[in-house]
């Protein structure tokens, strides 16, 4: 009886496999266009009442407000982009972009008490982020729609975070998307 089951569930097995290998072809398949899911921003920010925090928080959303605009602007063309060739470029601007505004970040110190909190949960992640533009941007180059959309879902994924820890240590802009 139970060699009977076994033999009916690789049977069915071969026939799942079989069927997922007809029609297709050696060559690589045709690149896919790929469609940006949207985060949404997470609603409330935290009430900063240590002075310390209030500064660098006001400091860091001045970095924020002007790159952000920039790199949505550059986002935005990554989107229109009528193949991945342009969105690659559009990405290039981005990626460039964040670089400094991250560099910027990090010349701005954060309260003694918050440096550790501030590495891991917004220098390490916005590393991370570049990390995954990068990777984004060479499977655009290479046309490699299934990487792109893998690297565009972590991307968003680590967005939300970073989102969520911005809002809640009381960035406004920098908790924007």
């Amino acid at each position: 009886m139970k060699l009977t089951c076994l033999l009916t569930l690789l049977g069915v097995m071969a026939a799942a496999v079989g069927l997922t290998a007809c029609g297709g072809e050696p060559r690589r398949a045709a690149v896919r266009e790929l469609s940006v899911p949207s985060v949404p921003e997470p609603s409330d920010t935290a009430q900063v009442t240590d002075p310390a925090r209030a500064r660098y928080v006001e400091e860091l959303d001045k970095i924020c407000s002007r790159y952000n605009p920039q790199r949505a602007h550059a986002l935005a063309e990554a989107e229109r982009a009528p193949d991945s060739s342009a969105a690659a470029e559009a990405y290039a601007s981005d990626i460039s972009l964040a670089e400094t505004q991250l560099s910027d970040i990090e010349a701005v110190s954060p309260p003694a008490a918050d440096r550790s909190v501030i590495a891991s949960n917004v220098i390490v992640r916005l590393r991370e982020r570049l990390v995954l533009r990068r990777a984004l941007r060479r499977a655009l180059v290479s046309s490699d729609a299934t990487t792109a959309q893998n690297e565009r879902a972590q991307l968003d994924a680590l967005t939300i975070s970073l989102q969520a820890f911005a809002r809640g240590y009381g960035f406004k802009v920098c908790g924007a998307k």
